[in-house]
């Protein structure tokens, strides 16, 4: 199923997609190579804001960015999301979603990961739309 297809009629904001350049340039500064599904969205979309959701991405600053959101949360993390990428800071006593490269979304908090959507797409489906 396509995000467009997941998207349709509902309500959503977005800061809108970016160029296949600047996630190629992300990859290299993660040092991950970024899932197909998530991709899709950092071309199309943007960063999403859906009810109490915000899904980071490129072509914004601050919290919403998926680069600086992920190196931040990695220093606090003590290497243990080197693998994985934030793609959400829920703000609820240090609960994060993160991406592996297979595209497998995981919560972490307190130091444990624990795996909840075997793809992004699933995610959205489920808990963001």
């Amino acid at each position: 199923m396509s995000l467009k297809a997941l998207f349709e009629n509902k309500n959503f904001l977005s800061t809108g997609g970016v160029g296949i350049q600047k996630v190629e340039q992300a990859e290299i500064d993660l040092g991950f190579k970024i899932p197909s599904d998530y991709k899709e969205l950092l071309l199309q979309y943007g960063a999403l804001a859906v009810g109490t959701h915000e899904i980071a991405a490129l072509g914004v600053e601050g919290y919403l960015n998926v680069i600086e959101l992920t190196k931040q949360e990695r220093a606090l993390a003590n290497n243990q999301l080197d693998n994985y990428i934030v793609i959400e800071n829920l703000a609820t006593e240090g609960l994060l979603i993160v991406l592996d490269e297979e595209g497998q979304v995981y919560e972490y908090q307190n130091k444990t990961l624990e795996k909840i959507y075997s793809d992004f797409k699933a995610y959205l489906k489920e808990e963001v739309l």
